[in-house]
């Protein structure tokens, strides 16, 4: 470098001094200011260069037990940016090509060279040494950037072998080591959802695209899905080497219909309330005057059973409690009660969510496991947040088949968090029918009101837990509730 005075500091390497001297007044007699440091031999420019700030070196070819060639190879290593001249008596092109083979920026004969060769050839290397230093200054800020990206970032060719990933994508596919992805293909780990396209055609058509995907992640043989925005590069034409970046957005996603659902039964809630208010009134009126009717038709004889109007009464009766069941289930559903919070022990509450689904246990021969540690605390409204649970239970229950069914409750406490997992080998749940699970009124049960998992949903979200389900068709269904502990 050439420091603020635009002085360089030029280190000479000559066992000679008559040569040392020639070459000092060519040197005085360039362009540059410059400050001229002499050592006779390898040990003394060792000295020298870890002493003062040397900008370029001069090196004689012959130095006693030692060649320029050793001197410039000891700088490339210790010294790497400071660029090396060696000077030689002889023009071999032997040499010549040892020089540039060792990092030597030039070659110059001693008998050969002008004054101006001397000034540029100086520059030269002094200019040459300042872009390698840029270039290896941006280099090393760029790696870490793609080291440290939170970004899953792979580097791949045209046959969509991976040549390099970052720490965050060795983590996404719990790895440890570069060493255990690079050469592997990246249809390994990573799989796309047909339906959503898939960038392994945007890689074959060599043009620069970002999709949002659906993909499936390989970790440790285990598949787990993520939603990403991914951008596809080409960043090396000539050898069709691609860039392929995953933001994940699962979690915004996750939000995105966390709050969509929120928004739906929240004005769910609202309608049900103004529906409630409008029906209850006339089914008060029908119910007082079913009462009246009542006491009327008791005092009258009719001969023919068949004309018996009772039965068509109690029709009207049955039914009309029912219209008032289910507003009620639905207000108990969408509305935003009060949470009366309590420290309490997860067990106390799964244990008392299980006595009420035992009897349906047994007498439904159905294999039930729990591993639950009794030691987790949690805040939590017990009556709410057992009857969230005692849905999750009812539904597994219902689900299985008599005598061959399982039900497998495990508790799990990980930093600040407990994870419930509730899980049946019943008959599982259609993959379109995941998202709509916990809507206001959607149900495959017959009879039943959809509303059971609504309720279950909002008791989770009100305790700031969240649920998840995973199922397969004919192989069963895990509802997967997390919640803070305390600590």
């Amino acid at each position: 470098m050439i420091h603020d005075n635009n002085q360089l500091n030029i280190l000479v390497v000559e066992d000679d001094e008559d040569d040392f001297f020639l070459l000092e007044s060519n040197l005085k007699a360039t362009s540059f200011y410059k400050e001229i440091f002499w050592s006779l031999d390898f040990d003394a420019a060792k000295k020298l260069l870890a002493e003062k700030a040397i900008d370029i070196a001069l090196i004689d070819y012959r130095l006693g037990a030692y060649t320029g060639i050793d001197v410039i190879s000891f700088i490339n290593k210790h010294f790497t940016f400071i660029p090396t001249i060696l000077l030689t008596g002889l023009k071999e092109a032997a040499i010549d090509e040892e020089a540039l083979r060792s990092g030597a920026f030039d070659y110059l004969v001693k008998d050969q060279y002008s004054i101006d060769i001397l000034d540029r050839s100086v520059r030269y290397a002094v200019e040459k040494s300042r872009v390698l230093r840029s270039l290896k200054q941006s280099e090393s800020k760029f790696k870490n950037l793609f080291e440290n990206a939170i970004e899953y970032i792979f580097i791949v060719d045209s046959e969509f072998k991976i040549l390099d990933v970052n720490k965050s994508a060795l983590k996404i596919v719990g790895k440890d080591s570069k060493d255990s992805l690079i050469g592997f293909s990246i249809t390994d780990f990573l799989s796309v959802d047909p339906k959503a396209g898939s960038f392994f055609d945007l890689m074959k058509s060599n043009v620069s695209d970002t999709i949002e995907v659906e993909i499936d992640i390989l970790i440790s043989n285990t598949p787990r899905k993520i939603n990403c925005m991914l951008h596809f590069s080409i960043i090396d034409e000539s050898s069709n080497i691609a860039q392929l970046v995953l933001y994940d957005i699962t979690e915004v996603k996750e939000k995105d219909l966390r709050d969509k659902l929120l928004e739906k039964q929240a004005l769910t809630g609202k309608t049900a309330q103004v529906i409630a208010h409008e029906i209850k009134n006339p089914l008060s009126n029908i119910q007082l005057s079913l009462g009246e009717l009542k006491q009327i038709l008791e005092v009258v004889d009719f001969p023919n059973p068949d004309e018996n109007p009772h039965v068509f009464i109690d029709i009207i009766d049955r039914n009309s409690k029912r219209i008032n069941n289910l507003i009620e289930d639905l207000l108990n559903a969408t509305r935003f009660n009060t949470v009366n919070f309590e420290e309490v022990l997860l067990t106390d509450v799964l244990d008392e969510a299980i006595n009420l689904v035992q009897d349906r246990i047994t007498l439904k021969g159905i294999y039930f496991s729990k591993g639950i540690d009794s030691k987790v605390k949690i805040r939590a409204d017990k009556e709410k947040l057992g009857i969230a649970l005692l849905n999750i239970l009812v539904n597994a229950i219902e689900a299985v088949e008599e005598k061959n069914g399982k039900l497998i409750l495990a508790v799990f406490e990980e930093n600040d968090l407990v994870t419930i997992n509730i899980t049946d080998n019943g008959k599982g749940i259609p993959a379109e029918n995941l998202s709509k699970l916990f809507e206001p009124f959607f149900t495959s049960k017959r009879g039943g009101s959809g509303l059971g998992l609504t309720a279950t949903y909002n008791i989770i979200t009100k305790h700031d837990g969240s649920i998840k389900v995973k199922s397969k068709e004919n192989i069963g269904t895990s509802f997967i509730i997390t919640l803070p502990v305390i600590q």
